[in-house]
């Protein structure tokens, strides 16, 4: 889509005033300044290709003293930068932080954190505003980790880019450049001409998991994702409105065959809580976690970290050096962060659990294993509190019944292209899900080639989640795909069967 911000009179609901993030169609003129400047930077025809994307989904804050109103913008549609402006250009206000005055939406300045964004590099994670004493000097800042694996810090009057270092390894750009405020990118990280492995993956080194700063030790929390992906060109690109339209080539972002393989590539998958200095730009300390998608972060005036984690636990850490204190066993992961309020003068803190989110669903294969289930509640605690959580049962296996494959290299070629391209995303790379929601390789519908053709194009399920894909998937790509999850399950009963030969766990 056409990514904007909007306000709203309060009183009746009417439009106050609209914010487009992207130029639309330049033969229909533009709506502001900023975007007639902002077309300068584009080239193509985008606005033909789903609008350019740019959408504005997560962050704002707002500076009561200088009146601005800060948002965070999300990355380019397609992602892929060669398919939506081809020639280049930074494609503004894609991956921007940008104020504005709140009354009129009237644009003040923005910082590009990724010109001509091209890997999902979105900017709309977490803003915190702080006093920061820089060089002598104390400073009104800005402060953001985004997807790029960079941290910020801005003067929030100015835009004026202060300081900037990578938090976690990256691949795609060796460090930013404090004259031009630009990222200086590794060439091959654009995946012209070869596929190239990228730190951070699409899900970024942060994602929307709230990050929190605290006035007592100078320190940012982040739950930092540490995941690669492989990006690729395709062969060719159709725009198909209704599916993901990323532009990338969706078998080289995909798992290879070879189990060694996948495990070596789940051994990169890592998740952690990074404290971080933002006057020195340096880590403080940290804590490892068995995987990524951690909860979002709460410090308090306690000197206290409290974080959840996927693994079904909430924490609760030393906020100056990272030791332990605290834990709770949740029997579900936590994505969201916890909050802390005081009622008739007693302090709690509730924290939303729950397991799920894009991690969960597209990176199955490294889920499954240690999945807990989804139970969905508020959990509340306070000093000296004593409740205790009834028992949640759970069996996590896939139950793997697949007919014989009897499809040809052709038929598996084409199904594995277009699963990757329009399924993946809620039912896991490689057909591998999170168990969030069914595994097609433990699907009856794969004894059913009818029944399968009325689930995917018929739109069967629908009332279940699972919409009709008709005028996405030809009638032979949904068989095709169905050949693909035929193959992916004989393989994963395969590897079971191995593993109970051997007397490992399923």
């Amino acid at each position: 889509m056409r990514g904007f911000i909007s306000a709203y009179n309060f009183a009746d609901g009417s439009l106050a005033w609209r914010f487009y993030t992207v130029p639309g169609d330049p033969s229909l003129g533009f709506e502001t300044d900023a975007l007639k400047m902002a077309a300068k930077t584009w080239n193509g025809e985008w606005w033909k290709l789903g609008g350019g994307g740019g959408t504005v989904w997560d962050s704002m804050a707002y500076d009561p003293e200088l009146d601005l109103l800060y948002f965070g913008v999300g990355n380019g549609t397609p992602w892929n930068q060669e398919i939506r402006s081809p020639g280049g250009g930074d494609n503004l206000f894609l991956s921007s932080i940008i104020a504005v005055r709140p009354e009129t939406g009237e644009y003040v300045w923005h910082y590009q954190t990724t010109p001509g964004e091209s890997w999902d590099y979105t900017a709309t994670q977490s803003i915190i505003l702080a006093d920061l004493t820089l060089d002598g000097v104390k400073r009104k800042v800005l402060m953001q980790a985004p997807k790029n694996g960079f941290f910020y810090v801005l003067d929030r009057q100015t835009g004026e880019l202060l300081s900037a270092n990578n938090y976690i390894n990256i691949t795609w750009a060796t460090h930013v450049d404090m004259e031009t405020g630009r990222p200086v990118e590794v060439p091959e990280a654009r995946y012209k001409d070869a596929p190239f492995l990228l730190y951070p993956s699409y899900l970024g080194g942060h994602n929307w998991h709230p990050m929190s700063y605290s006035p007592l030790t100078g320190l940012v929390y982040i739950p930092v994702l540490d995941i690669p992906a492989m990006y690729g060109q395709p062969d060719k690109f159709q725009y198909n409105p209704g599916v993901s339209n990323v532009g990338t080539d969706g078998v080289i972002g995909g798992l290879p065959d070879d189990q060694a393989e996948r495990d070596a590539i789940g051994a990169l998958v890592k998740g952690r809580l990074l404290a971080w200095d933002p006057v020195k730009q340096q880590e403080a300390w940290r804590v490892e976690y068995p995987g990524p998608w951690n909860g979002g972060t709460l410090a308090t005036a306690g000197n206290l970290v409290l974080q959840g984690t996927a693994a079904g636990k909430l924490v609760a850490y030393r906020a100056d050096s990272g030791e332990q204190l605290w834990d709770f066993a949740t029997q579900t992961g936590v994505v969201a962060p916890p909050i802390s309020y005081e009622l008739d003068g007693e302090q709690y803190v509730s924290v939303n659990v729950g397991w799920g989110g894009a991690f969960a669903l597209v990176f199955g294969e490294y889920v499954q294993a240690e999945s807990l289930p989804n139970v969905s509640r508020v959990l509340t605690f306070k000093l000296g509190g004593k409740a205790t959580l009834p028992a949640v049962s759970w069996n996590p296996v896939v139950v793997f019944n697949p007919p014989k494959s009897t499809a040809s290299a052709e038929t598996l070629a084409l199904g594995h292209a277009t699963y990757q391209d329009v399924c993946m995303g809620c039912h896991g790379l490689n057909a591998v899900s999170g168990l969030l929601i069914p595994d097609l390789r433990g699907s009856a519908y794969l004894w059913d080639e009818k029944g399968w053709e009325a689930v995917v194009r018929g739109g069967l399920l629908k009332d279940r989640g699972m919409a009709s894909f008709a005028d996405n998937v030809s009638a032979e790509q949904a068989q095709a795909i169905r050949a693909y999850v035929i193959q992916q399950a004989q393989r994963g009963q395969a590897l079971r069967e191995n593993a109970q030969t051997k007397g490992a766990s399923p």
